[in-house]
């Protein structure tokens, strides 16, 4: 008997402490599923019930950004992601999810520079993270650091060389940065791996446009609006475009890609 003793409390002590661990686990399993059903208010009342228990839960605390980034209360989400993050281990599987939410939330509140400083850390953590490459080359592209966004989006498109978003991303970033002849070969191939694409013919017309070669960017750009674009509301406002902007043909051509 004197030896079981001490064993009681202990055996208590370890019961509650299941419990909590099992509540917590409960909690962020039932949130994330209000999440994927789209209903984040419900997401975040179950993450804080379970934050109640307990409040240095590193999942939860990630979980509670996203559910704050989907009810558009940034600022909150940040501070969730922010907490997660300094309450992680360097092998924390939360660890990426915490710097991404926490990038895309900064990005939310037109902070292109927290952003940048967390796409930088997730490449840092996977240098494979063609996704991150691709994020980071376009906030350097926001922050008008060219360098950093082509060196990025040349990374990812070796990492991707057939994805459309890539090749895209790429090919916009080389026209915006004045390497117009770069930019003319990544939407051609563009072209050549995703042939029924709008994207390519679309890409080549903002190089003819940047180029002052104008029947070749009105035929390229109406060639894209036949194939339909993704966002043809965009078109007129392309900055790329801004050439064109007084040209009749080309305000046909917006008014046609907007019935499309």
């Amino acid at each position: 008997m004197i030896l079981m003793r001490p064993l009681v409390p202990m055996l208590a002590l370890f019961v509650t402490m299941s419990a909590c661990l099992d509540s917590a686990m409960e909690h962020r399993v039932r949130a994330n599923a209000y999440l994927r059903g789209g209903d984040a208010q419900k997401a975040l009342a179950e993450v804080d019930s379970g934050l109640a228990a307990r409040p240095k839960d590193v999942p939860l605390l990630v979980m509670r950004g996203k559910a704050l980034f989907e009810l558009g209360q940034y600022a909150e989400a940040r501070a969730a992601y922010r907490a997660a993050l300094a309450l992680s281990s360097s092998d924390d599987r939360g660890l990426a999810d915490a710097h991404l939410g926490l990038a895309m939330a900064a990005l939310r509140e037109n902070d292109s520079a927290e952003a940048r400083h967390e796409f930088e850390t997730l490449v840092k953590l996977d240098e494979k993270d063609a996704d991150a490459r691709l994020n980071l080359a376009r906030v350097c592209l926001q922050l008008k650091d060219y360098g950093c966004a082509v060196a990025a989006a040349e990374v990812a498109a070796h990492a991707r060389g057939t994805s459309e978003d890539v090749l895209f991303t790429l090919g916009r970033i080389y026209c915006v940065a004045g390497k117009l002849d770069d930019a003319e070969k990544t939407f051609t191939h563009l072209g050549e791996v995703v042939p029924k694409t709008s994207s390519a013919p679309y890409g080549l017309a903002l190089v003819a446009a940047q180029k002052g070669d104008t029947e070749r960017a009105l035929s390229k750009l109406g060639e894209a609006i036949d194939r339909k674009l993704p966002n043809p509301d965009k078109v007129a406002e392309d900055a790329l475009f801004a050439p064109l902007f007084d040209n009749a043909r080309f305000k046909e051509l917006v008014a046609k890609a907007a019935k499309k």
